[in-house]
């Protein structure tokens, strides 16, 4: 692979995480906890917990975990690495 391919790799990469990250914590947390007390007299099911921390510094309002972080990284870098090495191959 030439340096032109490492460069578009790894832009495309981090461009990938970038978008994911923007996308999880500022749009898709806000479509789906419109309401963050509601879970304060509310269960939670076993996907949010995998997802969403109710800790005790944030008054008990959900939290993204560290998974959530992992998860939302690791998502975007791929969806990033396929569409640059998808471009790789046209050009």
């Amino acid at each position: 692979m030439t340096v032109k391919g490492i460069a578009i790799v790894s832009l495309s990469t981090l461009t990938g995480m970038t978008i994911a990250i923007i996308a999880n914590f500022f749009i898709l947390d806000k479509i789906l906890i419109p309401d963050p007390c509601y879970y304060h007299n509310h269960k939670t099911n076993i996907i949010f917990d995998m997802f969403y921390d109710l800790p005790a510094h944030e008054g008990f309002h959900p939290y993204p975990t560290i998974f959530n972080f992992i998860f939302t990284i690791a998502l975007g870098g791929m969806c990033g690495y396929v569409f640059s090495s998808k471009k790789i191959r046209i050009l």
